[in-house]
């Protein structure tokens, strides 16, 4: 099977969490032969699950890592030691593992597992996709939960409360497994290990890694500075942040005012339809110089803003870029970078 291919394949809408425990028998549950840490969380489980991943390293440990999504190619989403997963090393995985009643997420999960078991890695850090309860992720029985935060965000999926979406998330938490959790996740985990805000949400990432391994009586803080891209990250002119949820733009304003106080900013924003966008916009209003909406050629993002000035991604040349994973990388490409056109 092609790699392709996975995108005809089924979306995580729709929960295969029993077909994907029957592959995972099937396949032996690769997971087993290493450990584990899970990470599930609103926002900032990718952060901190690369900085978890880049401090083991440090140590000498042989470390998988699984995040998602990806910016421009969706290897990006397994790695051993920081090495992306090769292409022709994925496909004779997907032909391993393609099952018709899983979901690509599904596959690309057990994709990592068998990588993980067939480099042998010592622990692998295991972002999980969507919830935590029902995904794909959580057919392992880890060392160590992490909760980084509870806010609303695919509400379609795993309720309109907050309370219902931490009910999802706590699906992760398993019996005598110690669990770490983010400041937005500690009312609703009050018997957990609890990290306090921060005035950054960078800051705060920092600080539940920190903890987290602190958990495992690891103390090293040498790859705790590690972010993925695109975290409150500045390219020329542009400070590029994949917050899409109206709780991450809040945490995106407040790193605006920590690093840069009294100042106001030009954004330039697109949404998946299934986002919160007005209120997105209405958390960084007080620092918005302006607010334009970006015109992408990838049709899982929002055409219409009612009210708002619509500009093309070439038009982009300052400012802060935010709203979805996917603008970023086509924003990105009018530098001459790839840009591919995929919902992995």
């Amino acid at each position: 099977m092609h790699l392709d291919q996975l995108l005809n394949m089924p979306g995580r809408g729709r929960i295969t969490f029993d077909a994907m425990k029957r592959a995972d028998l099937k396949l032996g549950s690769p997971h087993k032969s290493f450990r584990t840490i899970h990470v599930a969380g609103t926002n900032g489980k990718g952060s901190v699950a690369t900085k978890i991943a880049s401090v083991l390293q440090n140590l000498g440990l042989k470390v998988g890592l699984y995040t998602s999504p990806h910016i421009w190619r969706f290897t990006e989403r397994i790695r051993v030691n920081g090495q992306m997963i090769a292409e022709e090393t994925a496909e004779l995985l997907l032909d391993v593992v393609h099952d018709p009643t899983l979901s690509f997420f599904d596959c690309l999960t057990l994709m990592a597992f068998l990588h993980f078991a067939r480099e042998k890695v010592d622990i692998a850090v295991i972002e999980a996709g969507l919830g935590g309860r029902f995904d794909a992720t959580n057919v392992i029985t880890p060392i160590l939960s992490v909760i980084t935060s509870i806010g609303y965000d695919h509400m379609a999926i795993l309720g309109n409360t907050l309370d219902a979406i931490a009910y999802e998330k706590a699906g992760i938490i398993k019996p005598n497994v110690p669990v770490v959790v983010g400041s937005s996740a500690a009312p609703f985990f009050p018997t957990a290990i609890h990290v306090e805000p921060k005035p950054f949400y960078e800051l705060e990432n920092r600080a539940i890694a920190a903890k987290a391994l602190q958990t495992l009586d690891i103390w090293q803080t040498a790859g705790l500075e590690t972010t993925p891209p695109c975290r409150f990250q500045k390219i020329g002119n542009i400070l590029f942040d994949v917050a899409h949820n109206p709780q991450a733009f809040e945490r995106l304003a407040e790193g605006l005012k920590f690093h840069f106080p009294g100042k106001k900013f030009p954004f330039h924003l697109a949404f998946s339809m299934d986002k919160d966008w007005e209120g997105c916009v209405n958390a960084i209003k007080p620092i918005a110089s302006s607010i334009r909406m970006i015109r992408s050629r990838l049709p899982r993002l929002r055409q219409e803003y009612p009210g708002f000035e619509m500009i093309d991604p070439k038009e982009v040349e300052e400012g802060v870029v935010a709203g979805s994973f996917y603008v970023i990388a086509e924003i990105q490409s009018q530098e001459g970078a790839p840009f591919r056109l995929s919902h992995l």
